[in-house]
């Protein structure tokens, strides 16, 4: 029996697939970078793979643009990026183990530290001559990692007497900026103390941020020396139902029609029969479930485009085959392309969308496409990369 190699194995897989346009991330930078001073730096929040668009290739783009800051969820993260020609500063949010240091000071990476423990194990294992970037992490009232505010002065004079470190940054996280401007302007008060405190004890680290993509919209007074856009550099906006003039959603996930029938009235639809046929129904299947990143939740609720016209999911969606009622589209075809998440003619169906079908949020919509449905990728109108 013959092996494969791997050129020979590619492209066996189910006609599903996910379109990243790096010309709308381009232009989504842009746009952030008139929303805020021209002072204040742009920290490009491409943790987690980008929010699932691929990290090597949005870094690249931005740095094209002039972005020259990047976070990133893990040390990994990070080294992957250098390792692929990302040049600019790099911040780490997640915990690193102290054998990640030495890593991250050959790298230039700077570590996240939530309080004076984790910089104090840092700053034990910093090699002679050497010195550790890091920011510190200030807890305003998420109620997640960080030093509480009250107690972040004596953290950050700590901090500043360890010579092995060299601190930076300073930063918190609004918890509801898109939902509750009383609670996020008493973060931001908090946040506003404890750099005043610093700032008259001759403390203050040289760059302070706090603000994430809710918080550029709408608390125009918390910019500081940085802003952290996430969802808004994929096009999204943070405030469901308020759409941002001048962005544009960079992801797309399509598929093929890979087979159709006409069943008659009363017949069942997937697992569960949860639908029911009310009149002769042509169903069509696609090669796409849960499995690949399209919710379960969206069984009898979700549309998809096909040729520029909305049709109903109906039925379960399964682990990898979806169900649609194609009749009032006649004339379709096997290999048909169906958008189930991007644009059609006049229509788009967007993350918000799934997402508030699927009761949840359009980050974990974006996250969620899994691995084995391939990415492809454009740079202008038309022009595909590899």
């Amino acid at each position: 029996m013959k092996t494969l190699d791997s050129d020979e194995r590619r492209g066996f897989g189910r006609p599903t697939w996910l379109e990243v346009d790096l010309a709308r991330i381009r232009g989504n930078y842009r746009v952030i970078r008139g929303m805020v001073p021209s002072k204040a730096r742009i920290l490009c929040v491409v943790k987690d793979d980008a929010y699932g668009h691929g990290a090597k290739r949005v870094a690249t783009v931005l740095q094209e643009e002039g972005a020259d800051w990047f976070a990133l969820s893990t040390l990994d993260e990070a080294l992957e990026l250098r390792s692929a020609g990302i040049v600019g500063h790099m911040l780490v949010f997640g915990s690193v183990p102290a054998e990640g240091v030495r890593a991250a000071i050959e790298q230039d990476i700077a570590l996240s530290v939530p309080g004076d423990g984790a910089a104090s194990e840092f700053a034990s294992v910093v090699p002679a001559g050497k010195r550790l970037k890091v920011h510190l992490k200030v807890d305003t009232g998420m109620g997640r990692n960080g030093v509480l505010s009250d107690e972040a002065p004596i953290v950050l004079r700590a901090l500043n007497d360890m010579r092995r470190l060299r601190i930076e940054g300073i930063y918190s996280h609004f918890s509801c900026a898109d939902s509750d401007e009383s609670y996020s302007s008493m973060q931001l008060r908090r946040f506003e103390k404890v750099l005043h405190q610093a700032t008259v004890e001759g403390i203050r680290p040289p760059i302070a941020h706090l603000s994430n993509s809710a918080g550029i919209l709408m608390i125009k007074s918390a910019m500081f020396d940085g802003v952290r856009p996430g969802l808004l550099l994929y096009g999204c906006s943070p405030i469901e139902g308020v759409p941002i003039e001048g962005l544009r959603p960079a992801m797309s996930l399509k598929t093929r029609l890979v087979g159709f029938k006409t069943v008659p009235p009363g017949y069942g639809i997937s697992y569960g029969r949860t639908y029911l046929t009310y009149r002769p129904t042509v169903v069509g299947v696609l090669p796409v479930g849960y499995a690949d990143g399209y919710s379960r939740m969206l069984s009898n609720k979700s549309s998809v485009l096909v040729r520029g016209k909305r049709v109903p999911v109906i039925g379960r969606v399964t682990m990898d085959q979806t169900m649609i009622d194609l009749t009032e589209v006649p004339g379709v075809a096997c290999g048909e392309e169906v958008v189930l998440m991007g644009e059609s003619g006049d229509q788009r169906i967007t993350a918000g969308d799934l997402g508030s079908l699927a009761q949840t949020i359009s980050y974990e919509i974006l996250c969620i496409v899994g691995k084995l449905v391939p990415r492809t990728y454009r740079d202008r109108v038309g022009t595909e990369v590899a």
